[in-house]
């Protein structure tokens, strides 16, 4: 049976509050943040740590891969011995610490932003992260999780070229069509065996954020997909339901999330 979770930067709110909201809303997981640089990274703090494992196992809330957004600002695609490449590093070996800490299955590394791939140099400086990444995964036990819009047959070679069973593919139905790329279903279908315990939806225009089923993104496709595979992983909602143009539509922001959940399990009968 599929679960439903939410990404922590998709709540409006502060994001001490979490979980608590996670749970009043009836969501199974959630997926936090590991936190900037510019920050302190924030769950490389065994303080905070503590406060998330009180209150998953005291909610019933379950935790899932640790997402390093750093990556999105301080990318790989230069290579790590660059200075980004460094704070990189720095970063990736203090996410897995806490991922292990947490008890997660793994961290995920997003490819966007100043870390997404656009010259062979660029793949080539990410597989060597990737690589760097699932070394210093598989002695914790945990799991690498890659999210980029490379489509079927890059994804194949990334796998290939990694050479890490620690490595998965952390699929987003949106992702794709942001940058005007329409092999979304064609990823998901072919690379079933790589997605995980997770994957994320959330529609738009752009970047923007709509409510689900209604923006550009291939949503009813997808979520075919996962029906029609018997899909038993957590679909998790990454919407930006506190930022506009989406948080316009309602007076309760968080009447939308609620509306997206129904609209999810609504797909998935």
């Amino acid at each position: 049976m599929w679960t439903l979770g939410i990404t922590q930067w998709s709540l409006p709110g502060n994001h001490g509050y979490t979980l608590p909201l996670a749970k009043q809303l009836g969501f199974d997981a959630v997926q936090l943040e590991f936190g900037s640089w510019e920050a302190g990274m924030a769950l490389s703090h065994k303080r905070l740590r503590d406060l998330y494992a009180r209150d998953s196992q005291a909610l019933g809330i379950r935790l899932l891969p640790l997402t390093v957004n750093a990556l999105c600002r301080y990318g790989v695609v230069n290579g790590l011995d660059t200075t980004d490449g460094q704070i990189a590093r720095d970063t990736i070996l203090a996410s897995l610490e806490a991922a292990a800490e947490l008890g997660l299955e793994g961290i995920t590394l997003p490819s966007f932003g100043a870390g997404k791939i656009h010259t062979q140099a660029h793949y080539e400086h990410t597989v060597e992260a990737l690589r760097f990444a699932c070394e210093q995964a598989a002695p914790l036990g945990l799991t690498v999780y890659t999210e980029n819009v490379l489509d079927a047959q890059a994804m194949t070679r990334l796998f290939q070229d990694c050479g890490s069973d620690q490595l998965r593919l952390l699929f987003d139905s949106q992702n794709y069509s942001v940058f005007g790329h329409d092999y979304a279903v064609d990823v998901l279908l072919t690379h079933w065996d790589r997605l995980g315990n997770h994957l994320h939806v959330k529609d738009g225009g752009g970047m923007g954020s709509m409510l689900l089923g209604t923006g550009t993104s291939p949503f009813a496709q997808v979520m075919d997909t996962l029906r029609n595979h018997t899909y038993t992983g957590t679909i998790v909602l990454e919407n930006n339901y506190g930022s506009l143009p989406l948080c316009a539509m309602a007076e309760d922001r968080f009447s939308l999330i609620e509306r997206d959940m129904e609209t999810v399990r609504k797909a998935m009968k």
